[in-house]
């Protein structure tokens, strides 16, 4: 992390800072508002310059989150704030120039629960790995598992909605984008064998991926995996503005031997765009698109995916594929790869080489469901120690065995 030093995906931007509030704003109604604001909750508001307020309370954290209501998202994005203590000249001017919005400050107070997560990340933040299936045989195998980011605070399991959620709206998303891939590459060690592995990566944290990838690649080989292992994907809801630069992250990984796989496809009016443009290894089939097969819409988006993504030797993966007619009609329009909860739940996966080999995927023994726990299963893959989240799930054997045992017929590829 030496490249990094100082930067801001190292550790999180708090609300510190002494008693006083600065707020800036180019909009004299921003200012008007926040007057009026001051004067109901007894608060002194001078302006120091045109355009800078200060703000004198003994309730700052009440003040922002009264400001943040009142204004709209708009206006609280484009107010700065700043809470300073003693700073003066260039250590002032430094802490202004980087100072959040209104909107983001307020957030940092809200959220300021979840910095000791980002202070010890090693033992807040684990990876959960969902198997990935190659369709199209009678057992297709585990190719690779996708890790989800887990988070545990000091009250109990912070769930992953609420951790990005914060983490977008204090401005942290850098130091969570760098934590979710790191700890994606430590947790898989001693256990991945050769099967891939997909890590989420967000393109708007990285300014330049040789400088802010310098972490990935150092976790990779610190977990004694190889980069033509790893599968980085992107999510298109992320609003991807400048392609241009998503170009430059994908032919930085891809000329280090990794693959890169594009997320929620069909999400966005632009899909078909990034589709042909960005050429990505592996496309992932947006959730709503999945699970409405066999609806004849979605089977129309999903064959034209499919006929494209083929043409230029990429592949296509269902993820979010929950039931026999979801994987049938998948197989039968083409699809490569499956994932979901047909096929396999997200779960924890411990190294444990001096122990045993024990199960990392369960199969169907005598026309029963390979089920965690169950005494029926037997393993097909080994080296790791599963903890089930949740518990149960079936394990990724046969698409055309799990369609036999629902009673589908086996669909033809």
């Amino acid at each position: 992390m030496s490249n990094c030093l100082g930067c801001v995906c190292t550790a999180p931007g708090e609300a510190e800072g002494g008693g006083r509030l600065l707020l800036a704003t180019r909009v004299s109604h921003h200012r008007a508002s926040l007057r009026s604001l001051g004067r109901e909750l007894g608060a002194s508001i001078t302006e120091r310059e045109p355009g800078l307020l200060e703000v004198g309370t003994t309730d700052v954290a009440g003040f922002l989150a009264a400001a943040e209501a009142r204004l709209s998202s708009v206006e609280a994005a484009e107010v700065r704030a700043l809470r300073v203590g003693a700073e003066s000249g260039d250590a002032l001017l430094a802490a202004a120039m980087a100072a959040p919005s209104l909107a983001q400050l307020n957030a940092r107070v809200a959220h300021a629960d979840l910095l000791p997560l980002f202070a010890d990340e090693q033992r807040a933040f684990r990876s959960v790995y969902q198997p990935i299936v190659a369709l199209g045989t009678a057992q297709p195998p585990v190719i690779g598992y996708e890790a989800l980011l887990r988070a545990q605070g000091a009250t109990g399991q912070v769930m992953p909605a609420e951790l990005f959620g914060a983490a977008a709206a204090a401005g942290w998303l850098h130091v969570l984008d760098r934590v979710g891939r790191t700890t994606a590459l430590r947790g898989a060690a001693g256990w991945l064998g050769e099967a891939l592995l997909f890590v989420n990566f967000l393109p708007t944290t990285i300014y330049r991926p040789e400088v802010c990838l310098h972490t990935t690649e150092l976790a990779a080989a610190m977990a004694g995996l190889r980069l033509d292992q790893l599968v980085f994907e992107v999510t298109e809801s992320e609003q991807v503005t400048d392609l241009g630069h998503l170009e430059e992250v994908f032919t930085y990984y891809r000329e280090r031997g990794c693959k890169v796989a594009l997320d929620d496809l069909g999400a966005g009016y632009s899909s078909l765009n990034l589709l042909v443009r960005l050429q990505p290894d592996i496309v992932k089939l947006d959730k709503e698109i999945v699970q409405r097969l066999p609806d004849p819409v979605s089977m129309a988006v999903v064959a034209a995916v499919v006929e494209i993504t083929h043409a230029y030797g990429g592949q296509v993966l269902a993820e979010c594929v929950e039931t026999a007619d979801q994987a049938s009609a998948a197989l039968d329009l083409g699809v490569d790869l499956g994932q979901g909860w047909f096929f396999g739940r997200p779960q924890e996966r411990v190294a444990s080489p001096a122990l045993e080999p024990v199960p990392t995927a369960l199969v169907a023994v005598d026309g029963n469901p390979g089920v965690a726990g169950s005494d029926t299963a037997v393993a097909i893959t080994s080296t790791a120690v599963l903890v089930p989240e949740p518990p149960g799930g079936i394990g990724p054997f046969g698409v055309r065995a799990l369609l036999s045992q629902a009673g589908a017929s086996a669909p033809r590829r």
